[in-house]
């Protein structure tokens, strides 16, 4: 199924802006011409030299086949003397809305691009523009052939280890092939910090790790936080015994603590040594804490390249993935028909064993219920409509203590209607549940915090 979202609006709107006639240049203090770059570049130009309320955009190409690569706004930047410092990750996709398939992310190869940085007023009025040349180097060099690499995560004793996980979640009306967004207002989102420590290092590569959640936990919902564990004493975490390749061996020691459900950190990786191109069976889990329950995950992975990512020389590793038990969200008013699918992009540094960054992206057809966007119980308090309810508290990690008074039982996450409510015709309509067709995506980012 083609799924053309909004962005492809945006995209073309912006290329018709870009395409105004350029008054005067002005210098371009970085990068400089010729300057080898990576990951994040900075790009830096004299304060004077952008309006209040304008902003820069960015191309990458030869002329006349030039990709426009990111806006950036003036408030965006930082005041360094009198120069002002963008940044653009040069690691991010573009989408080509004349491609074969438009929703497929594409990445700038390594190698020596043409760069315009052009400046817009207010108004997005082109005003000025100057031109570099620039060589960019995310992948890490490789002998040709290069050989074979083995993966493992290595884990020590009493190793601590943060990750921060966000999830973004945009939903889309599928009305001729075109995803519009609904509830653009809603803002719905998640943040949590997974802390992982190794209690315990066994023979034969098996880690005993104990994975737990703070009160920083939040969900927001039309830009109101509510903090999921603020004033409760007991948190969710877990015990479990992993292997150094990410095979989950028990996923709870302590049954006590199955209440608790916490997402998969470490990376399934393969046990033989791996070339660039090769694959292997991949699993995970995943869930977002008030906003989705549990979800399991299979596919497979491959070893995609070596790419430099947060200063680290990292395997790429990309993942297509699926589930087959449909989710929920908005307290069962967004109603999930089907498969769900995920394509998994994982940053390991393989010096040092450790994962630094996974980006998930996970969509699945729906159906909107009349109310998904009701607002009336914002997460302020009353009924936080939209947002599930925390996961139960208050068993001792070692079962030794009863529950906490007054709290129960999670409650179940409602079980969404299966069938053929959303055909992929792409035109507008509702399903046979009585809501309007859709699509949502779960933007999903964890990153290992420095």
């Amino acid at each position: 199924m083609v799924r053309c979202y909004c962005r492809f609006v945006v995209f073309a709107v912006g290329m018709v802006v870009l395409s105004a006639a350029c008054c005067a240049g002005f210098q371009l203090l970085a990068p400089t011409d010729g300057q080898a770059v990576r990951e994040n570049v900075k790009i830096q130009v004299p304060a004077d030299a952008v309006p209040e309320g304008g902003f820069i955009s960015v191309m990458l190409g030869d002329p006349g086949a030039e990709k426009f690569v990111v806006a950036l706004s003036r408030d965006s930047a930082k005041l360094v003397g009198t120069d002002l410092a963008f940044y653009w990750n040069s690691k991010a996709p573009y989408y080509d809305p004349n491609a074969k398939d438009p929703m497929q992310p594409i990445q700038f190869k390594d190698g020596r691009y043409p760069l315009k940085v052009q400046v817009h007023d207010a108004k997005g009025k082109m005003i000025e523009s100057a031109d570099v040349n620039v060589e960019i180097r995310n992948r890490v060099p490789r002998t040709n052939p290069a050989p074979g690499i083995s993966l493992a995560n290595r884990l020590v004793f009493g190793q601590i280890n943060n990750y921060h996980a966000r999830c973004d979640v945009s939903v889309f009306e599928m009305v001729n092939g075109i995803g519009l967004p609904m509830f653009g207002g809603m803002g719905l989102s998640g943040d949590m910090l997974i802390i992982q420590s190794v209690e315990d290092a066994r023979g034969g590569g098996q880690f005993l790790i104990r994975l737990r959640e703070d009160e920083k936990t939040y969900i927001s919902s039309y830009g109101v936080k509510r903090y999921l564990y603020v004033g409760q004493e007991l948190k969710p975490q877990l015990y479990r015994l992993v292997s150094k390749y990410g095979e989950v061996l028990t996923a709870n020691m302590f049954a006590k603590q199955a209440k608790y459900q916490i997402m998969d950190v470490l990376p399934v990786l393969p046990k033989q040594t791996v070339k660039e191109g090769d694959s292997w069976p991949d699993s995970m889990t995943l869930k977002i804490d008030g906003l989705t329950p549990l979800i399991k995950l299979k596919g497979s992975a491959m070893l995609d390249s070596f790419e430099w990512q947060d200063g680290r020389e990292c395997a790429k590793i990309t993942a297509i993935l699926s589930g087959d038990i449909p989710i929920s969200l908005a307290n069962g008013k967004i109603q999930g028909n089907g498969p769900l699918d995920a394509r998994v992009t994982t940053y390991f540094a393989y010096k040092s064993g450790a994962m630094i960054k996974r980006e998930i992206m996970l969509t699945f057809d729906a159906s909107i219920m009349p109310g998904a966007d009701d607002n009336s119980g914002r997460a302020s308090g009353g009924s936080n409509a939209g947002l599930m309810p925390p996961p139960g508290y208050g068993s001792s990690p070692y079962g030794d203590e009863p529950e906490a008074p007054g709290l129960g039982s999670p409650r179940p996450t409602p079980e969404p209607t299966r069938g053929p409510g959303l055909p992929n015709s792409g035109t507008r309509g509702t399903s046979d549940t009585g809501g309007k067709k859709g699509t949502v995506e779960l933007d999903i980012v964890l990153r290992l915090e420095k």
